[in-house]
This record gives C-alpha cells, structure tokens and sequence, in this order.
C-alpha cells in the first residue's frame, strides 16, 4: 500500500501580513503538530514588521517562508500560496487561528478511512484579549464527536436557502482539508484557484461542485480566532467602522470584482450580509455544476432579507438595488421575507438548544488564556478530560 494513502503530505498555509502580536502563537500551534509529512507554508504578504524573523526562529524544518515581493489582496496572497504547495492535501489556517493538539494526525486518519477528497471539521472559537473589552481570552469547545459523509448537493442548497451556514461546506480555510488533485481541477476549469474575493466562501461552493460527497467531522481540529484583525467579523458588525478597521483596508484594495448580479451597497462596500455573500459564491460558481438551477434572484432577496434584521437600513437600502437591477418587486420581498424570518426562527431553536448544551467555554481572569496556542491547549485538554480524544 502506497504510505502516502496512509500518511499523505499535507500542508498548512498560514497567510499574513503585519499580524506579529496574533501570528507568532498561530504559528506554534501549527509547529507543535507532531505529524512528520507536514509542509508548513508561510505566505507572508509583504509585511514591514518581524514576521520573517519569527517564522524563521521557529527553526522547524517543515515551514517553507514565503513573500509575495509587492503587496496583494487577501484572495490573491492566497492564490499565490497555492500555487506553491507541494503536498497531497492542504488547509489554511489564518493567523489569528490556530490548530488543536494533534489536529494534523487526526485529519490523516480521516482522510485514510473515509476515502473522500475533502473534509470539514466542527471548530472551537477564540476570541483574543480585548474582543468584547474582556482583558483575557476566551474559547467556546464544542463538545462532539463522530463522522459522517455528505451530498455535497442537498447541502450547498441548504446554505444557499439560510438553513445551514456556509461553514458546512467543504471550505478551504480554518477546519476544511482539500485534495490538492481537487484543487488542481479547480484551476484547470477556471483558471484560477479563486474567482471571488471572498475566498472562503467561494471555496465551499466551488469544491463542492466538483465533488459529489465530503466528509464532516464533528470533533473539533481547529480554531477560529476572533480578534481585532478579524476582517470578516468586522465586516459584518452592527457598529460603525473605525478608519483603520480591518474590513475597510480590504475592501480598499485592488481585488476580484464582485458578481455581476449582486450590487455592492451605496458606500461601495460589500454587502452587509453574509447571506449576499453567499449568493455571490454560488453564482461565482455556477459553471461548475453541471445541473444547476434557474433564476434564483427573487428567492434569493427574499432569503437575504429574512436572514438579516428588519430595521437594517443599510441592508434595505442594498435590497432595494438589488431588486431595481432584477426588475424585482422590493415590497413584495420584504412581506415574504417577514415569514421566512418567523419560520427561520423557529427552526434554529432546537438548533441552537443543542449547540449550547454541547459546548462548554473557558477562558477567565484567573484563566487568561493570552494567545491562540494557550487556548488551543486548555481546549485539549478538556476534550481529554470528556473522554472525547
């Protein structure tokens, strides 16, 4: 049996650019892996901070450093990390997150039983000193387990419907692992690695289109980190964005364009939803599928409004574009949408119920918890401690 059925090569990339106080901890949980046939790649975008020498005192054989020479966009540093990996399977990780204890063994045996060509695994969240105005960290463990294999099909639907979140993919970032035989069929379709600028998203789509099932793991592996480099978090917060946020200064660089069928908002920004971000990954993605279905844009608003808050103004401002460029009646979309929320509310309760009663959290001020790698430790060891590792 060839080892590598066994034992693939897989690598982790690590994008970053000027993150030192969150990457270095990032980083540790990644080198503390004790999987051997582990390629560690830092793509460093161009930082003018102490982000090379930090990768380079790791002194671990397994990290390849990498520098973009001329400063890209998030989606094309990630391309271009990509396009350098020369393992079997890959994940990225950002540098903000980490992995859990052993994280990397566990997805290879995964990978050796199941015999799919992508995975996703249930994640802890970590949000770093100072989210929240906590002067210590936090992280939330899920505490599940188990395996199960997945249409890939029936669940973007669900995604794409607002009943499941787009973490449910088969995404390439912080808990999903790829194939690299399918990501090189991805690039031989399009041309590229990535057509959106929300490279997450769109990787849960785009892979899913190309398999017909993944696997789900419901035992956590990795970490998402929440921190004030969070661009996502920050794009999505109800408050008004500092100048400085993370989200504006990628919003402000040359990047993808956005599909053409969803508007961005008045301001020029992405749209405030994370349910438009969604519908912008599918169509991004449609040639993909070889049975794809019809015009979706009326339903889709319809979606988007009831997954967002009624009163949202710069939400309803956005919509009204968005139905003036479909020739959609925004009124109508609205009313509808008022039910969906009602039923949509309905359905997350026992979800929620049991995602509450299934995790435990930690973190305090005599459990400070200071960094990504200390949090990815106590998580462990709680999972430990329940019997589920």
């Amino acid at each position: 049996m060839n080892n590598n059925s066994i034992r693939p090569k897989i690598t982790v990339i690590i994008p970053t650019r000027e993150r030192c106080d969150v990457f270095a901890s990032a980083l540790k949980t990644v080198t503390s892996q004790g999987y051997e046939n582990l390629e560690i790649l830092v793509s460093d975008n161009f930082s003018d901070d102490a982000t090379e020498e930090i990768t380079r005192q790791s002194n671990d054989p397994r990290i390849r450093y990498l520098n973009t020479g001329s400063r890209l966009s998030m989606t094309h540093n990630w391309e271009f990390a990509l396009g350098h990996v020369t393992g079997d399977w890959v994940t990225i990780v950002g540098d903000d997150d980490g992995l859990l204890p052993g994280a990397i063994d566990r997805a290879a045996g995964f990978i050796h039983s199941s015999g799919v060509l992508a995975f996703q695994s249930t994640t802890c969240k970590y949000r770093w000193p100072g989210n929240k105005g906590r002067q210590f960290g936090r992280i939330r463990v899920p505490l599940t387990q188990g395996e199960e294999i997945r249409e890939s099909q029936p669940w973007m639907m669900k995604v794409l419907e607002g009943r499941r979140v787009y973490a449910d993919l088969p995404m390439l970032y912080t808990g999903g692992f790829v194939s690299m035989e399918v990501m090189r069929e991805l690039k031989r379709k399009t041309g590229a690695f990535y057509r959106s600028r929300i490279p997450d998203v769109y990787s849960g789509f785009a892979i899913g289109s190309l398999i017909p099932r993944y696997g789900f793991v419901r035992s956590p592996l990795c970490i998402s980190g929440i921190s004030r480099h969070s661009i996502g978090v920050d794009q999505f917060a109800a408050k008004k964005k500092a100048e400085a946020s993370p989200s504006l200064k990628f919003l402000s660089e040359d990047n993808l364009p956005f599909h053409k069928d969803v508007p961005l908002s008045e301001s020029g920004d992405i749209p405030s939803s994370l349910q438009a971000v969604v519908y912008e990954s599918y169509l991004q993605t449609r040639d993909l599928r070889k049975n794809g279905i019809g015009e979706l844009s009326d339903h889709q608003l319809e979606v988007i409004l009831s997954r967002s808050s009624e009163h949202d103004e710069d939400i309803s401002a956005w919509a009204r574009k968005f139905a003036e460029l479909h020739g959609l009646n925004y009124e109508l979309a609205r009313a509808r949408a008022r039910w969906r929320r009602r039923l949509y509310k309905l359905e997350d309760i026992p979800i929620n119920f049991l995602r509450r009663t299934r995790r435990r959290t930690l973190g305090s001020a005599r459990q400070k918890l200071e960094n990504v790698y200390e949090a990815s430790l106590a998580a462990d060891a709680l999972l430990r401690k329940k019997a589920l590792r």
